[in-house]
């Protein structure tokens, strides 16, 4: 594999995706294979900050708010 990518996938850019307190993959908290994915492609992170994919974006503002209530 060239630069962590998927063979055959030509994206030169990924999403970074957010991890919940499992380890899941926030946007796809059910597919274990997903979550070991994204950490071994390096496109999951702990920082909310970082995070570029717009699913897990909604999800972490919206549980932040949900807590707040």
């Amino acid at each position: 594999m060239k630069g962590g990518l998927m063979p055959g996938d030509r994206r030169t850019r990924r999403d970074l995706h957010a991890l919940d307190e499992h380890g899941m993959v926030l946007c796809n908290p059910r597919d274990r294979e997903a979550a070991h994915r994204a950490e071994m492609e390096g496109i999951a992170t702990e920082d909310a900050a970082a995070v570029t994919c717009s699913k897990c974006r909604e999800l972490l503002f919206r549980n932040r708010r949900d807590a707040t209530l």
